[in-house]
């Protein structure tokens, strides 16, 4: 499948005003859809702080200012979220970082843990999505 296709179970969907603090609230959201203590749910959790917080660090104007949306489903043996900013046209940048810097390495994980991800961008915003492949059972 492309970056772009579109997901055919209907999502689940929570807008958060952005804040630092409504990361937690995020992670949170998503979590609900999966089991507790499951590897998926902590994985999915890690991302979508990261990529949550990777557009409140990108934002092109102060923070606090405007919303986020999360949006996600499980569709058979996935799991697939998006993370919209309403932050306007700012595309996102990739930096290069000091191999002790604190900050920066967001992508970078969703890059290693997710199944599949992506950025779509246009003027009115741009939206992150992951995929996870769930475990079979058994």
């Amino acid at each position: 499948m492309g970056p772009d296709h579109a997901v055919v179970a209907p999502m689940k969907r929570g807008r958060f005003l952005r804040h630092p603090e409504q990361v937690a609230a995020a992670r949170r959201f998503v979590a609900e859809l999966l089991a507790r203590g499951s590897d998926t749910r902590e994985t999915a959790r890690l991302l979508v702080s990261e990529t949550v917080t990777s557009m409140l660090d990108q934002a092109p104007y102060g923070r606090g200012d405007g919303a986020f949306e999360i949006a996600c489903a499980v569709q058979g043996r996935r799991l697939h979220v998006e993370v919209s900013d309403d932050g306007g046209p700012a595309r996102l940048r990739r930096r290069v970082h000091h191999v002790q810097a604190e900050h920066g390495r967001g992508l970078r994980l969703v890059h290693e843990l997710a199944s599949r991800w992506g950025v779509r961008e246009d003027p009115a915003g741009r939206t992150i999505w992951f995929e996870l492949d769930l475990p079979g059972p058994g």
